[in-house]
């Protein structure tokens, strides 16, 4: 492999490793969140914050990681 080669494949593969870290933390946060129950707030108080739908949260959560899982896979093909 030429030297100037396996940089190009090693800044890749780090960079795909370290996208799909912050992926599943930004996933993890989402769900974790979901999930959190504030017992010590009145329901006054829960009615006045405004709440992403579930769903919405998660849509905005996947499409950008099928957006940077295209542009991972065109650049993986222009490097080679």
């Amino acid at each position: 492999m030429i030297p100037s080669l396996f940089l190009r494949e090693a800044i890749f593969w780090i960079a795909a490793v370290l996208c799909v870290i912050a992926e599943i933390a930004i996933l993890r946060s989402m769900l974790r969140g979901s999930r959190i129950a504030t017992p010590d707030r009145s329901p006054a108080v829960d009615a006045e914050v405004p709440r992403a739908r579930p769903l919405s949260e998660l849509i905005w959560a996947v499409l950008p990681a099928i957006g940077l899982a295209v542009i991972l896979v065109l650049t993986r093909g222009a490097i080679r």
